[in-house]
């Protein structure tokens, strides 16, 4: 019996290829229980890598590992940022078209009312129009000066500013160690992932299938093998053959010498006989 197909070697193998993958999940399962935590929907997916790494099914860890990007994995898992940032963000990034739509809204509005002024007092033209803006139209409408409007915009743009600044000093300078953190988590990730697709590339030499690979590989070499002998035994036909013909070649050659050439006399015709 060979030894390949003996049962107990065929359970070593099995058992020496859940060993690879046992670890694999368990380090796969621990990280989808901290991602969980973040978030729920990503949690889930490397659970089911994990699960589809311990169970051998290839083609879905390679499918998960796909849909997975390590470096938002890290940050996910390392960048803890509080609620009072995440507002301060929001707030900063509408803040800067604050002061594009006061302006606008405070020329509008300035338009309207300078039109009803020179309706109602038309000698009034001749006065510059950020003068009037100034006095407010001399008070025919409830606008804000100019001097007003241009305080509100001064305010706002300098406020972006300061939460501009504080937010990528933050960043920037005190998060140092936390960038340093998620570049390191993003490596153990990507090492993790790299390791789950080695076990995804198939089965190998040491799967139950790689004794039908080796019977496939020694029917292959015995029909070579009897290809081989029978080009041999041709070939040993064709050289019996070939000695045949180089006799029969030298008996035509003494008979074609015996023959009369045409200078010989009639009287000198020797007999002819036939070679033995």
């Amino acid at each position: 019996m060979d030894g390949r197909s003996w049962p107990p070697y065929r359970r070593a193998k099995e058992e020496g290829v859940m060993n690879v993958r046992e670890p694999v999940a368990e380090e796969l399962g621990v990280l989808a229980g901290s991602v969980r935590k973040q978030d729920a929907a990503v949690g889930e997916l490397l659970a089911r890598l994990a699960t589809a790494v311990k169970d051998g099914r290839y083609d879905e860890v390679r499918a998960y590992a796909a849909a997975l990007d390590p470096r938002s994995l890290a940050e996910l898992i390392t960048v803890h940022r509080s609620p009072a940032w995440a507002v301060l963000e929001v707030i900063r990034n509408t803040l800067v078209f604050a002061p594009i739509a006061v302006t606008w809204f405070g020329l509008a509005t300035a338009s309207a009312a300078y039109e009803q002024l020179l309706k109602a007092r038309p000698e009034l033209i001749s006065r510059p129009f950020l003068l009037l803006w100034q006095e407010s139209f001399e008070g025919m409408s409830a606008v804000l000066s100019f001097s007003t409007l241009a305080i509100i915009d001064a305010s706002l743009i300098a406020l972006l500013i300061v939460l501009s600044l504080t937010i990528h000093v933050r960043a920037d300078v005190r998060d140092v160690s936390t960038r340093t953190r998620v570049l390191l988590r993003e490596s153990e990730i990507r090492l993790l992932l790299g390791h789950a697709l080695s076990l995804s590339a198939g089965p190998s030499l040491t799967d139950a299938s790689a004794d039908s690979v080796l019977d496939e590989m020694v029917a292959e070499e015995r029909r070579i093998y009897e290809r081989a002998m029978e080009r041999e035994q041709q070939l040993t036909d064709l050289q019996s053959v070939v000695r045949d013909l180089r006799v029969a070649a030298d008996d035509l050659a003494r008979a074609a010498r015996a023959l009369p050439t045409p200078t010989d006399e009639p009287g000198d015709i020797r007999r002819i006989s036939p070679a033995r």
